[in-house]
């Protein structure tokens, strides 16, 4: 007895796994049916690692497929799927079986092929908008009739179901009219076709560019100006802003504007005191950039001064106020004054191009004589009350020189072009990642279409339809161009878009939270409240029980609630 023990004992000691040398297999779900042409979801457990082959047996028990062969695994769950094809070809309506081998084991379990599920053989889709309504059109080839069912997916992952619609066997077209789109964007049609005995097919997913309503243009305001008979028709100082007219535009684009001349190689960096009253000894009220920026003469006297309009580019009193250099008045402010006339040049353009850049909508618009080439997103000055001399100063200018590529505090701006002093024409900055050699534009590149920087103006990096971007600017577009930036004061607001989907979902924790959140899992909650229990669909923000939620700091959720936007619509003038 003692020997046997002894004996035991050696061989578990050289073959310590002898035990579960051959592991346990089971089935954890296999489908009782399988139409073909829907894949079927089949789950096995190992108990140890193992090498693991699955093969589909015919009634008499011949192998018809091997759906894995000697595939090695972990112990735990192994899914794999099958949905009935077999080289091509549907496997004929009958009786099969499943089985399954691994670690010495073998496990069958029995299973029924039906008749071939429905499948989308082919999708297009395409769309059209007029000046109110979105059309979808699809076009999508068949196996079987049936009931046909779209989901709609947002770029941000919103569902929205479209109508069933009864299809044919063979080709189909549909057309899905007046979709309620709020964001322009790639979104996804996800398809599938269920025949008349219930028998859904797989989903059959293509993306197709959708458009969301125009922003309205606001109405033109004529610019003010004390003088009118001496205005020449089509200079920039007549001209109105707000009116897409590309035809006057470019007129303006390409006649010669006045400058006050500077002196020596840094002619385009030297600026000019307008001064309160034709005198030298007069009160400074504001500077103009000399050479690069156009005045507006409204009266030459006769004692060597010219009474001129211009908007100021100096950084302000409140600048020198904080003790940061010196400054005039208010930056961006419509000034009268006068200039010594012997100081004033005329300039004339190049004619390739024309830029212009409309503070309000936040965009540049790239002109020529044909008319609009193309529009790029950008950012402005953002002025606040604490530095209101980050406002970019409207006005008439012109591209001076290349500056190239240059830092900012911790930004670096590429492909700078000077028009006015110290603001520069550049693509938006990014921060160096030396770690990765990786250029992260993500802190700038976010706020594209609003204002947000100190008084140059940021342009959009990536290429738009036109494969146009600020390096395309920079590569295409010579020095000598007028650039022309349309100021924001006193013009009705743009129209604001919803900023996702009404039916986007929003979350919040249900026990005390204060929050609502775009994302389930949002960092600055505690691991222990996630993810997040409670949500919402963007508009049902605005229903009672949610209006003490307030927007995350963090995973940056829509700041304003539908009721919110419609109000400011409302105040503006759009209803």
């Amino acid at each position: 007895m003692r020997l046997r023990v002894l004996a035991v004992f050696f061989l578990l000691i050289l073959f310590p796994d002898i035990s579960s040398a051959s592991g346990e297999l089971v089935f954890v779900h296999s489908p009782e049916i399988i139409y073909p042409g829907k894949a079927e979801r089949i789950t096995l457990n190992v108990s140890a690692p193992s090498v693991l082959s699955l093969d589909v047996l015919s009634a008499d028990g011949t192998i018809t497929h091997s759906l894995r062969e000697n595939m090695e695994v972990n112990a735990g769950d192994v899914t794999v799927t099958f949905n009935g094809i077999v080289g091509g070809s549907a496997l004929p309506a009958g009786e099969y079986q499943l089985r399954a081998a691994a670690g010495g084991c073998t496990q069958t379990r029995g299973f029924t092929v039906g008749e071939p599920a429905p499948q989308i053989l082919s999708a297009s889709a395409s769309s059209y908008r007029d000046q109110k309504n979105l059309t979808l059109t699809l076009n999508m080839n068949s196996s079987k009739a049936g009931t046909l069912n779209a989901l709609l997916v947002s770029p941000e992952g919103g569902a929205k179901p479209l109508r069933t619609a009864t299809v044919d066997q063979g080709a189909n077209t549909l057309r899905y009219e007046k979709l309620d789109i709020q964001a322009t964007g790639d979104y996804t049609l996800s398809l599938t076709v269920t025949d008349g005995n219930g028998i859904t097919g797989n989903s059959y997913q293509l993306s197709v560019a959708l458009t969301a309503p125009a922003t309205p243009k606001p109405q033109p305001t004529v610019r003010p100006s004390s003088v009118s008979e001496e205005t020449i028709g089509g200079d920039y100082w007549s001209m109105e802003v707000g009116n897409y007219d590309w035809d006057a535009i470019w007129q303006v684009m390409i006649s010669p504007m006045t400058v006050v001349k500077g002196t020596g190689k840094q002619a385009e960096r030297q600026t000019y005191k307008l001064r309160g009253t034709p005198s030298a000894s007069g009160a400074i009220i504001g500077l103009v950039t000399c050479e690069t920026q156009g005045v507006h003469v409204l009266e030459t006297l006769d004692n060597g001064w010219t009474k001129i309009e211009v908007y100021n580019s100096s950084y302000g009193e409140a600048y020198r106020s904080a003790g940061k250099g010196g400054g005039y008045g208010n930056t961006d402010d419509l000034l009268q004054g006068y200039v010594e006339t012997d100081r004033l040049d005329t300039f004339t353009p190049r004619t390739e191009y024309g830029l212009l850049i409309d503070k309000l909508t936040q965009e540049l618009y790239i002109v020529t004589e044909k008319g609009l080439l193309s529009s790029l997103l950008v950012s402005t000055g953002f002025a606040t009350k604490a530095q209101p001399w980050n406002e970019t100063p409207a006005g008439e200018f012109y591209l001076s020189s290349k500056v190239g590529e240059f830092p900012s505090g911790n930004l670096i701006c590429s492909y700078g072009m000077r028009f006015n002093n110290g603001d520069i024409l550049h693509q938006v900055p990014y921060i160096y990642n030396e770690k990765y050699d990786l250029k992260d534009f993500s802190a700038c590149e976010k706020y594209l279409g609003e204002k947000a920087s100190h008084g140059c103006v940021r342009v959009q990096r990536k290429a738009n339809d036109d494969g146009i971007n600020m390096k395309w600017i920079w590569d295409n577009v010579p020095t000598r161009t007028k650039l022309l930036i349309w100021d924001d004061t006193g013009r009705p607001d743009p129209f604001m878009e919803y900023p996702v989907s009404p039916d986007t979902i929003l979350f919040y924790n249900p026990n005390g939270g204060h929050y609502y959140h775009a994302d389930r899992n949002c960092s600055s909650i505690k691991a222990r409240f996630l993810p997040l229990q409670g949500s919402m669909t963007y508009a049902e923000l605005d229903e009672p029980e949610y209006e003490k939620l307030t927007p995350c700091k963090h995973c940056n959720p829509p700041q304003l609630r539908m009721s919110e936007i419609d109000a400011i619509n409302r105040e503006n003038g759009y209803w």
